[in-house]
């Protein structure tokens, strides 16, 4: 046999070589550890009262999310659930994709979820850069500069009310 033939039949047989995946209990499946952590009560508070409010924002009458802006903000007495429809509804007119929200109650958290929450953190620890990040990571340009206006005072709501 020439070096050749030799040198062929030994990559036919390494490429018919099948390597088990073996499982063993301490390799858990590798999504597992990809699975978002327990929140704080706090945060979970937070997260349940904004499942709440995005599910009286769709019973809520479809507002022009520049006009509620507008409105919103020549009034300083203003009540939680408008900001909340706007903001909601804003989600759904400007969001880059629609955004995926849990009934309350529920015990893990969606990504979307988790990127609204930390919207609402940013805003509610004063980090402005931050939260407008988080805006233009998720909002289409035209309508971040209003997403700003109501993600910072739906923050400030949520976080008087805690």
């Amino acid at each position: 046999m020439s070096a050749v033939s030799a040198l062929v039949s030994t990559e036919d047989a390494a490429e018919s070589v099948v390597i088990p995946f073996s499982r063993h209990a301490a390799q858990p499946c590798p999504t597992f550890a990809q699975r978002p952590a327990e929140l704080e009560p706090a945060d979970m508070d937070r997260l349940n009262r904004l499942r709440w409010l995005a599910l009286k924002s769709r019973l809520a009458p479809k507002p022009d999310v520049e006009r509620a802006c507008y409105l919103l903000a020549g009034d300083r007495k203003r009540a939680i659930e408008p900001v909340a429809n706007a903001f909601f509804r804003g989600l759904q007119a400007h969001g880059l994709r629609p955004i995926e929200l849990y009934r309350p109650g529920t015990r893990h958290p969606s990504a979307d979820e988790i990127w609204m929450l930390r919207l609402m953190l940013a805003y509610g620890g004063g980090e402005e850069r931050s939260a407008a990040a988080l805006v233009s990571w998720r909002i289409r340009p035209e309508g971040r500069r209003w997403m700003r206006f109501l993600a910072a005072s739906l923050a400030e709501f949520i976080q008087d009310a805690l």
